[in-house]
């Protein structure tokens, strides 16, 4: 569970750091705390995880169950949980059996690190779900907040991770198309994004490469805006 161990350029903070390189470092001379919501978040991933490995068969029924009741015991855990991480693991399953249609040979990856290094400095990030199927690569994120609905398009979290996916996955298959795919069950939203994996390369090498730079220089100027709201400094 670790972007979650944090990079000092983490995909889930590009936004911010995309738009105000600098606050990269500025944020690093406050300690990093966690909240009731992101411990929640947490468990809800690791349930996620865990519903899903099993439909998978990746682990047996008596795993399930034990590892189940060791998550239920956490404060945080609710029954409404489970319901909206059903809902959650369904479209996922849709989603594979999707590309299980496509080819017989996709291959489905849970929590995969994903290494974006060769644009951002020690950039990396885990991705919840990532499918890769005849010509096209799928990365799905889990968000389980319930404030504003997240949108995936030109999502910068979601683009590294997506990167980091084919640039693990493209020289094993023939991948023409990424799809990002954000899923919050609690607000009932499902939103995805399509992009050619050249023009995903070609964001990385004209745009991503040059602010991520500057981020890990503690270099550019500083730019306020709604990216301001999540940012430690």
């Amino acid at each position: 569970m670790s972007e979650r161990k944090h990079a000092i350029l983490s995909a889930s903070g590009a936004y911010r750091w995309l738009a105000c390189p600098p606050s990269a470092r500025l944020e690093e001379q406050f300690e990093e705390t966690t909240s009731t919501y992101a411990e929640e978040g947490t468990l809800a991933h690791a349930l996620a995880e865990l519903v899903l490995r099993y439909s998978l068969n990746q682990i047996d029924t008596k795993t399930y169950d034990e590892q189940t009741q060791e998550l239920m015991k956490s404060e945080f855990y609710s029954t409404s949980m489970l319901d909206y991480i059903e809902t959650y693991t369904s479209i996922v399953t849709e989603k594979i059996n999707e590309a299980w249609a496509r080819s017989a040979d996709a291959v489905v990856l849970l929590e995969q690190r994903l290494d974006f290094s060769d644009w951002v400095p020690e950039g990396f990030g885990t991705g919840d779900v990532v499918i890769i199927s005849d010509g096209v690569l799928e990365v799905i994120d889990l968000k389980y907040g319930k404030g504003v609905p997240v949108s995936a398009e030109d999502n910068a979290q979601m683009r590294l991770y997506a990167l980091g996916a084919l640039a693990t996955f493209d020289s094993l298959y023939d991948i023409q198309t990424v799809r990002m795919t954000i899923v919050q069950p609690r607000l009932d939203s499902v939103s995805s994004d399509e992009i050619p994996a050249e023009m995903l390369y070609w964001w990385a090498d004209t745009e991503l490469a040059h602010q991520a730079r500057l981020a890990w220089d503690g270099q550019g100027e500083f730019q306020a805006g709604e990216h301001c709201r999540f940012c430690r400094a």
